[in-house]
């Protein structure tokens, strides 16, 4: 019995040192990295190592069994710890990896250009556009921003960093308006024309709520409202009276308050007549009430000035101005040498004619010193000497214009040293130094009707062939008809008009003669395949601006054999 147990014991052995022992893993792999094949390896054989381990305590082989098994079951036991525990650290890691990678945004980078926010704000009510409205970007913090609308009601964001889809928040308001915002969905690189914002002006005739006022320290410059105007016309210099004006504006963070002293304003001249017109001082700080002073000069030159207050803020990279102040620059007193008289037409068609809707318009230039318009409403005053019906005076109009009208009185002057006919007009106004400056015009006025003699008077045009005919055309005074007076030539069958009175309107003159009052006008046959002796007869017509038509009709033949 005990030699067969032994037997078998020797069996074992062989088979444990001959099959087992070399497919455990070599001691040599601690601390090293095992392959996923040792792993399955040693899971397997560790049931197998622990049944020999229990079999050997049995054994007078004990020591040498056990030992070897002990041995083994440790680097089975080594073996799969260090896998598992390096399979657990390549999970961690890789959870970790895949979390970072997913926080990662790769829909947007820092490198989008940026973009503009445009749109309007407008007066909820009356939908017109609303100036100088505050207008901020609220949200999100980091891109915030404030401007204010131009007198169209426009603002403009500018340099909106996006990149990313990010919901904005605008909001616009404006003394005595609400307060409304509106939501923007941004996208990188795709300006956006926002919706117009209606305030409600509903409020703005109610008397303000002291308790409802915002309170605490006024936070930076956001607006520039002009407080007060000194006057709102001046007058060129060098001409007399008043030749500046005194501006004060008013500083005033978003929320409405007045800000603090310190902040620097400056002024431009935005437009104005080139006359050397400037602004003193140029800079200026606010003080203790937040406002500042400055005070427009004119120069040489009438005309309408815009002044504009503007704070520079770099570090928000805002450019906050006030709405264009305007102010008239007007001239001095008539001079002498810039003041002149004329009318529409000087040949008026007016002699011994009383027609009250015909008139002929005189008109008056007044300049000053400088040649620039006198003030709107200086008076010009009118007269005619030996006929003619004018309104008695006139005020200038901005351009240093004043106009009255010549009526057809009925007047057939006479006792002019030009003649019958003529008469003076006379406008007078009054200089710097109450002194009278008169300018005298005279102007012809002519008999509505029309003489007109034709030399010879009588028509023979041969067949095919022509007659050529004088003509003078006066009034019934002798001198040429009235400026615009049309002259027309009708023949009758078979018959063709040339010549310079075949359709003309005459000019504006005084003196008798070619082109004036004596014309030629040349008949012929227009139809020579006819041989047939006929009348003929041609019709020459005037008709003056006061609708009076005057003609002469020249009979005559056809001679064809």
């Amino acid at each position: 019995m005990d030699i067969e147990y032994q037997n078998r014991l020797n069996i074992a052995d062989i088979r444990f040192l001959i099959f087992d022992l070399p497919a455990l893993p070599c001691p040599a792999h601690r601390g090293k990295f095992f392959s996923f094949f040792e792993f399955i390896k040693s899971v397997a054989y560790l049931p197998l190592h622990y049944l020999l381990f229990l079999f050997s305590l049995n054994t007078d082989k004990y020591l040498f069994v056990t030992t070897a098994c002990l041995q083994h079951l440790y680097i089975n036991f080594r073996t799969i710890w260090l896998t598992m525990k390096r399979l657990f650290l390549f999970s961690i890691i890789f959870i970790l990896s895949s979390v970072l990678l997913l926080s990662c945004d790769f829909t947007a980078s820092s490198d989008a250009d940026p973009i503009t926010i445009s749109g309007e704000v407008i007066n909820q009510r009356t939908e017109s556009a609303i100036e100088n409205a505050i207008v901020q970007i609220t949200a999100p913090e980091e891109l915030r921003q404030l401007t204010g609308t131009d007198e169209s009601g426009e603002y403009l964001f500018e340099n909106v960093q996006v990149d990313e889809v990010t919901d904005i928040v605008i909001e616009a308001t404006k003394e005595g308006y609400s307060v409304e915002t509106i939501s923007l969905v941004a996208v990188p690189e795709r300006n956006i024309e926002a919706p117009p914002i209606g305030l409600d002006d509903g409020n703005q005739d109610e008397q303000p709520d002291d308790s409802d006022s915002v309170g605490g320290e006024a936070a930076g410059p956001a607006a520039i409202i002009l407080k007060s105007l000194s006057s709102n016309t001046i007058n060129v210099a060098e001409t007399g009276g008043t030749v500046n004006t005194a501006f004060t504006f008013a500083v005033q963070d978003s929320a409405g308050r007045t800000v603090g002293q310190g902040f620097e304003m400056g002024f431009e001249i935005i437009r104005g007549p080139g006359g050397g017109e400037s602004i003193t001082p140029e800079f200026g700080e606010t003080n203790s009430s937040g406002t500042v002073t400055t005070n427009l000069f004119s120069g040489d030159s009438s005309g309408t000035v815009r002044v504009e207050a503007v704070i520079e803020r770099p570090e928000v990279g805002l450019t906050i101005r006030s709405t264009p102040v305007l102010v008239s620059i007007s001239s001095g007193f008539p001079h002498e040498e810039n003041f002149n008289v004329g009318p529409r037409v000087y040949n008026f068609d007016a002699y011994n004619l009383i027609a009250e809707n015909h008139t002929n318009p005189i008109t008056a230039s007044v300049g000053d010193l400088k040649g620039n318009p006198v003030k709107e409403g200086t008076a010009v005053y009118f007269s005619a000497s030996n006929g003619g019906l004018v309104n008695g005076s006139a005020a200038t109009n901005a351009n240093g214009y004043a106009t009255v009208n010549l009526s057809a009185n009925g007047s057939n002057p006479s006792g002019h040293p030009m003649g019958v006919g003529f008469i003076d007009i006379v406008a007078q106004t009054v200089d710097r130094d109450n002194n009278y400056i008169e300018e005298t015009m005279t102007m012809l006025l002519t008999t509505p009707r029309a003489s007109i003699s034709v030399n010879p008077d009588f028509l023979d045009v041969s067949n095919a062939g022509s007659q050529t005919f004088d003509v003078v055309i006066n009034d019934l005074n002798g001198y040429p008809m009235a400026a615009n007076t049309q002259i027309s030539v009708e023949t009758g069958e078979g018959l063709v008009a040339s010549g310079d009175i075949t359709g003309i309107q005459l000019g504006d003159y005084f003196d008798p003669g070619p082109g004036t009052t004596e014309f030629s006008v040349t008949i012929s046959d227009s139809d020579p395949d006819r041989v047939v002796d006929t009348d003929g007869s041609f019709t020459i017509i005037v008709e003056t601006p006061s609708g009076h038509t005057t003609t002469r009709t020249i009979n005559g033949r056809r001679a064809k054999q």
